[in-house]
């Protein structure tokens, strides 16, 4: 069912990105998970879940069709996965249930899988028809907005945020972060659920990572911030900063607790110290440097801000617009200006992330360009083998361009890419370059996605897939 006036790329508008991992529950929502593929290239999930909210014995008669469909419309086999079973449905960016739950389903009955795949930043797309009792169920739990309208209103489609996570009252933070820290370390808290934990390693290297806690918490099975593995690998001491949720750490105490530690001369303890972060963490890798004048930052993907005056491209991450991004932690283009140097890695064709990357002009800056690997270009890279040692190297101060363009050739081999080179020589009108790449990937080897593309190509001479570009 299409709601009249809001189409899936507009709903998709509306919540804003990115997402890697896409949930239809019950089958409903087969435009929504083709459009998010084609915007994002997410993971799509066939959650096969009946008007009880169980999963039944067999598969449903639904899930093939909506297979097929979706890989005859150039998705990737490998990016479609179904779940049949509560315990392996694993949290999800954005989850849809239209003309189902809400509208001719009890969502009450959706209660345990909503509570299985939800995270703090997750989205709930759904269609609820007046008087089925799906409003009041979903009150209690989060924000409810209304995105479109039909029948003389009695239905609407609405996206559901759910609430975040109240670290100080789950304590299973505030359990883990002391025993981390131990003796010599800290661990201190703030509002909002940001915190700061200090582990105590080698005094000459001290690396400042950032991180959601409820990532950390829900969406890591180690439970610890960001970093926190390779980090303790090289022996290396650690201050990790988390927020409660997507707050780019735009709070009065974070920054007075940066101040305090310049002040007393924490960081002076360390020969060398170094800012990471990626997304919302890069942002503030670049921001928060400013403490640390002579420090290095590693930033993938960052932001430089949120303040729409001086951004006023950015249509991502509404959620934090109206923070303060003034004072001396606020443009992390201007902050990091003090830096010794700032490592950038960024794919150049992600138009929004190159717009921030642009307004880093300090003659500390070194930009990376990692071309076709979009926003979460890290997950990309981590696939390739290549992430461990870039980061090393960027930490260590040992990462050089030549170096790193050098070892980003392993992307020839590696299948999204290719996906990329081919669906993009589509996109801009150049059948001939396309059947060239085609050509090239499947002499070396099985795409199935290309291979499509190709007897696609074969069979009508031309056509126009969308690529990231156009996302």
């Amino acid at each position: 069912m299409t709601l009249t006036g809001h189409d899936e790329q507009a709903v998709l508008d509306q919540i804003g990105g990115p997402l890697t991992s896409f949930a239809d529950l019950g089958g409903g929502a087969q435009d929504l998970a083709l459009a998010a593929w084609q915007r994002y290239g997410c993971t799509i999930l066939l959650v096969d879940v009946d008007r009880r909210g169980q999963f039944p014995d067999r598969p449903s008669d639904w899930i093939a069709r909506y297979r097929d469909r979706l890989i005859a419309a150039g998705v990737d086999a490998g990016d479609i996965r179904v779940v049949r079973a509560l315990d392996t449905l694993p949290q999800c960016d954005l989850l849809a249930s239209i003309d189902r739950f809400g509208e001719r389903w009890k969502i009450k009955h959706l209660a345990p899988v909503l509570r299985q795949a939800l995270h703090a930043d997750s989205r709930l797309v759904l269609d609820i028809r007046k008087g089925s009792g799906a409003f009041p169920f979903l009150k209690g739990q989060g924000n409810t907005r209304i995105i479109a309208e039909r029948d003389g209103k009695s239905l609407r489609r609405v996206v559901f945020t759910p609430d975040p996570p109240n670290p100080e009252a789950d304590g299973d933070w505030t359990d883990i972060a002391p025993k981390l820290a131990g003796p010599d370390g800290f661990f201190r808290e703030g509002p909002q659920g940001h915190s700061l934990l200090f582990v105590p390693r080698d005094p000459r290297m001290l690396v400042v990572t950032f991180d959601n806690l409820d990532i950390a918490m829900n969406k890591r099975d180690t439970r610890r911030p960001w970093g926190y593995e390779f980090i303790e690998k090289q022996g290396w001491s650690m201050l990790g900063v988390l927020a409660g949720g997507w707050t780019w750490y735009r709070n009065d105490w974070v920054a007075a607790q940066f101040d305090r530690l310049r002040d007393e001369g924490f960081f002076a303890g360390f020969d060398r110290v170094v800012f990471y972060g990626a997304s919302m963490g890069g942002y503030a890798a670049a921001a928060f440097s400013a403490a640390c004048p002579g420090a290095d930052v590693v930033a993938i993907s960052p932001q430089s801000t949120l303040d729409k005056a001086l951004v006023p491209f950015e249509t991502r991450y509404r959620s934090a617009w109206s923070y303060d991004y003034s004072g001396p932690y606020g443009d992390a283009a201007q902050a990091s200006a003090a830096a010794r140097r700032v490592t950038i890695l960024y794919d150049p064709y992600e138009p929004l992330d190159s717009g921030h990357v642009a307004r880093f002009t300090a003659p500390n800056v070194m930009r990376l360009r990692c071309p076709l690997m979009g926003h979460r270009l890290g997950s990309s890279l981590s696939q390739m083998g290549l992430l461990t040692p870039t980061i090393l190297g960027a930490l260590s101060g040992d990462l050089t361009p030549n170096g790193f363009y050098r070892a980003l050739r392993a992307r020839r081999d590696f299948p999204r890419y290719q996906r990329e080179l081919f669906l993009r020589a589509l996109a801009r009108g150049r059948p001939d370059l396309a059947r060239r790449v085609g050509r090239w990937v499947l002499a070396r080897g099985d795409h199935r996605a290309i291979r499509r593309g190709m007897a696609k190509l074969d069979g009508d001479g031309a056509g126009h897939v969308q690529s990231e570009s156009d996302r």
